[in-house]
């Protein structure tokens, strides 16, 4: 499975690639075409996983998710 987690600002995107790192999760950065209002910047994460753990992660760390696609 993986998690695109949007996160907004691209300092946001660093912070959350940055604590993933920490926790072993490999991530990417990429930048949403058409961003809408609610997702700010546009930027989310990328996350190849099986779990659920990536966003719980990041909301220890004080990361504002803005939204979640599972694929």
């Amino acid at each position: 499975m993986t998690l695109y987690i949007k996160v907004g600002s691209i300092t946001n995107a660093q912070r959350s690639q940055r604590s993933l790192r920490q926790k072993g999760y490999k991530s990417i950065i990429k930048k949403l075409e058409n961003p809408s209002p609610q997702d700010g910047c546009g930027y989310m994460v990328v996350v190849n996983t099986y779990t659920e753990e990536p966003i719980s992660i990041l909301i220890k760390e004080g990361i504002q998710i803005r939204g979640v696609e599972r694929k």
